[in-house]
């Protein structure tokens, strides 16, 4: 029974943000039973209103609408007249760790932030990948996935994990997936030990035997991971890392480009993506193992953040996804020891500097 659900399971990738957008919403309308969402950063401008509307209208109809916001990231809905009509129409509403009153002025409870990207409509579609809700993001380079089957009843657990917490005043505490599944969602969140997202990439980097390519706009590695991309690449595994060129973060730019000179005297290939902002993230190992969500390949996302990712395993959507992948490093611009030495001195010393803050950038 289990082969026969995974069989029937659907996936379907988005690129681009205002693809992305138009897809959720196409979900939501046509939800009859609930609508639950996680988001890091949502504005009541052009991309988010209309959802915002949406939401309003669906708990009007009995629709169970149940939002969960970041304080910071989507700080801008703290106060929101749509906001209070979903919930005078039975609607929850949530904003995690926000940081009103004295919280603002202890920087101990600033992290940690949710980054998380999902959407669950009816129990039955889920879509969760990098695109947050907001116009300047329009268009920029994103990695989305809508899907169906067994691993939609991980979400749906992690959402009600989310608002027993809530009506308790707990921690959230996410059940735990299981990561050898053909596709698994995971969360990552502080009350774990470990990110179960990030345990499992560095295991399939330690054991890869082809190839390892990691797609991120901000290259800010943990220890433990430059060490695993330079051990797989002394192993003879075609390591590759794509980044976004620019980004929304200048100094992350900066420190990203200061890793360059040492992973490619270790024959790490290093590719940057010129169009716009690449916020895609996502790995694709051997070509039978990837992951796709919220988290960025930096501190913040896997030491600290609360984050999301589906784990695929299935051959026909990891050879999709390694198409889509292959369009944008034909596109890039590969790094060399020149490249690195043409930049201006003063950014190759703002990125060394700027190492000293990677755990909060």
């Amino acid at each position: 029974m289990q082969k026969d659900a995974e069989l029937q399971a659907t996936f379907q990738f988005f690129n681009r943000a205002s693809a992305i957008w138009d897809a959720m919403y196409a979900d939501c309308k046509l939800a009859r039973k609930s609508i639950e969402f996680e988001q890091y950063i949502m504005m009541d401008d052009y991309a988010g209103h209309r959802f915002l509307q949406l939401f309003a209208d669906k708990a009007r109809q009995g629709v169970k609408v149940r939002l969960m916001f970041d304080g910071v990231g989507s700080r801008g809905l703290l106060v929101n007249k749509l906001l209070d009509d979903i919930q005078l129409a039975g609607g929850e509403v949530y904003f995690y760790n926000s940081l009103l009153s004295r919280r603002a002025f202890m920087p101990s409870r600033w992290l940690p932030r949710s980054h998380v990207k999902t959407l669950l409509i009816d129990g039955e579609v889920a879509h969760t990948g990098s695109a947050c809700l907001w116009e300047i993001m329009e268009h920029w380079h994103e990695m989305h996935c809508r899907f169906t089957g067994p691993a939609v009843a991980c979400v749906a657990a992690h959402f009600s994990s989310v608002w027993q917490a809530r009506d308790k005043n707990e921690k959230i505490r996410d059940a735990q997936p299981d990561i050898t599944a053909d596709c698994a969602y995971a969360v990552s969140h502080p009350a774990l030990r470990i990110n179960p997202i990030y345990r499992e990439l560095l295991h399939q980097i330690g054991s890869a035997k082809k190839s390892v390519r990691l797609v991120t706009p901000y290259f800010l590695p943990p220890r433990r991971l430059h060490r695993a991309l330079i051990r797989a690449a002394r192993r003879g595994v075609n390591v590759e890392i794509l980044a976004s060129a620019k980004t929304d973060v200048p100094l992350a730019d900066h420190v990203s480009h200061s890793y360059f000179p040492g992973l490619l005297r270790r024959k790490v290939r290093i590719f940057l993506y010129p169009d716009q902002v690449l916020h895609a993230k996502y790995a694709i190992i051997d070509e039978d193992w990837a992951t796709i969500g919220s988290t960025n390949m930096d501190y913040l996302s896997l030491l600290h953040n609360r984050e999301a990712n589906l784990i695929i395993r299935v051959p026909h959507v990891l050879r999709e996804l390694r198409q889509l992948s292959d369009s944008y490093m034909r596109d890039s611009v590969q790094v060399d020891l020149q490249y690195c030495r043409d930049i201006p001195f003063t950014e190759r010393l703002v990125g060394y500097l700027g190492r000293f803050m990677k755990g909060v950038l």
